[in-house]
């Protein structure tokens, strides 16, 4: 008989994710003002992500719905032009590369079908326009000092013409600025110097067969005008509807994308300003304006837009109904005013902020910058929470590791729980960060917010700043719960 006692050692159970996860709940709950004094530095960190994303996208979405508006209240106008005014150089490598740049490919297709190309040919030669636009703007905004060595004083299309008389130098000349960013970087500006010469021709011949179909358009214009005394909008309102209809299909004859629909749309708004510019003419006359100052009582004469405001008031109604103008037309034209107002302030307000070419979240520079630091600040705030909270359970986690935890489970249950933290303070932030940018919106932009508003733009802000919390408060958390698993029992145990 052996006088050594059998000791059965059975396998250990390790415990599952559930029981880790409360585990790391009760820990939170345990240490209450330290969990909040982290979840703090993790709420303030995704509002302030929320904020910039949201208030980005608000910006971004607004900014292009009232571009879009102000260019459909003037489509007519725009596309009349277009069809009988010749197009220069420049205003045609503007028109292709905005069609390039918002991939517009009924633009595009007109361009083929008037001048007779293929649409691919049109879409490459729309391509080097884009390029161009891109790098005369880059020519335009290039500090002036350094200009002046580059291309000297020259702007725009001599800018480009300098720089290829003397290449080589002007590109010696750039290696030194390695802070100045160039589109596409060198290489790129040097593969679009390559084919200038080439571009240019392409973009001469192109040009040329845009307005000799330019001149057979005017020619089918004068022809339905016959004997009218008056400009060619005039003449619209003035038309019939068979006539209006017969000039839309000689139009679409030419090669232009011009609809029945098109031409309605062109003959409401040219009878609209034509409204507009009588009503202006009559309200600028004299002896208008002596009885609307005597009638409401005007210490200061007041302009022909702020009279539009007062449509409303019977007095303003009885006045200009006397010359000849309906209620409902003064209606029309204060509603109009109005709105393009409006429309106007808004286009002033976001014109710097808002691009086409820009997505609906695009941050600026000094965002990214100021979210940077911002994450940074926060890892570091919650690295300081985390280590402090491992000081003080050296002891809990002797215990664990006497008990039979290993080093892996001791980093993922500090892990597991950083993660808790920055899911629920993700949650809390996003929705301060939410709340901030939509009541900052609505004063700014007001009603044109919610009309251009984009949930699924708010909703992929939202998952992005969650992430970033949940991501923030993992990755400060890796240093110190890599230290809390490497300790050693009984050196943990003779901590104070």
């Amino acid at each position: 008989m052996s006088k050594y006692r059998e000791i059965d050692v059975k396998k250990q159970r390790n415990m599952t994710w559930g029981e880790t996860f409360h585990l790391c709940i009760r820990g939170v709950k345990h240490r209450l003002l330290r969990s909040v004094l982290t979840l703090a530095v993790v709420v303030l960190a995704v509002a302030f992500f929320m904020y910039l994303l949201s208030e980005s996208m608000i910006v971004q979405t607004t900014g292009k719905g009232v571009a879009g508006e102000i260019e459909d209240n003037r489509v007519g106008q725009v596309t009349f032009t277009r069809m009988l005014e010749p197009a220069t150089e420049l205003v045609t490598v503007r028109r292709l590369a905005h069609a390039y740049a918002i991939s517009d490919e009924a633009a595009l297709a007109e361009f083929a079908s008037v001048t007779g190309n293929e649409l691919e040919t049109v879409k490459a030669l729309a391509a080097k326009a884009y390029d161009e636009r891109t790098y005369l703007n880059w020519f335009d905004n290039i500090p002036s000092g350094r200009r002046l060595v580059l291309v000297h004083k020259n702007l725009g299309r001599d800018a480009i013409e300098f720089a290829l008389s003397d290449r080589e130098r002007f590109f010696e000349d750039l290696a030194p600025m390695i802070d100045l960013r160039v589109p596409g970087k060198k290489e790129g500006l040097a593969v679009f110097f390559d084919g200038y010469e080439e571009y240019r021709k392409e973009l001469a011949a192109f040009n040329s067969e845009w307005n000799k179909k330019i001149v057979i358009a005017q020619q089918k214009m004068a022809a339905a005008k016959g004997d009218f005394i008056g400009s060619e909008e005039q003449w619209i309102i003035k038309a019939t509807e068979e006539q209006r209809i017969a000039v839309q299909k000689d139009f679409a004859a030419v090669g232009f994308d011009f609809t029945e629909a098109d031409m309605q749309v062109m003959y409401k708004q040219f009878a609209e300003a034509d409204l507009y510019e009588r009503m202006f003419i009559e309200l600028s006359k004299q002896d208008l304006r002596d009885e609307w100052a005597r009638e409401f009582r005007e210490s200061q004469r007041s302009s022909a837009e702020d009279k539009f405001k007062q449509f409303a008031d019977e007095r303003a109604v009885k006045m200009m109904t006397a010359r000849g103008f309906t209620k409902e037309e003064l209606v029309q034209i204060a509603a109009r005013t109005e709105k393009l107002g409006q429309l106007t302030m808004l286009e002033r307000k976001l014109s710097s902020v808002v691009s086409l070419d820009d997505a609906e979240t695009g941050l600026s520079g000094r965002q990214i910058f100021l979210l940077s630091i911002s994450f940074v600040v926060c890892m570091v705030g919650i690295t300081n929470a985390m280590l402090m909270s491992i000081t003080e359970r050296f002891r809990e986690i002797a215990t664990m590791k006497c008990l039979g935890a290993t080093d892996r489970y001791i980093l993922l249950q500090f892990m597991m729980e950083a993660g808790l933290q920055g899911f629920f303070g993700g949650i809390l932030g996003v929705v301060i960060g939410f709340v901030i940018s939509v009541l900052r919106g609505s004063i700014s932009y007001g009603s044109y917010m919610w009309t251009y508003w984009s949930t699924s733009g708010m909703l992929l802000c939202a998952l992005a700043s969650l992430f970033a919390g949940v991501a923030l408060a993992i990755l400060a958390s890796v240093q110190p719960s890599w230290s809390a698993s490497r300790m050693a029992p009984m050196e943990a145990m003779r901590v104070e």
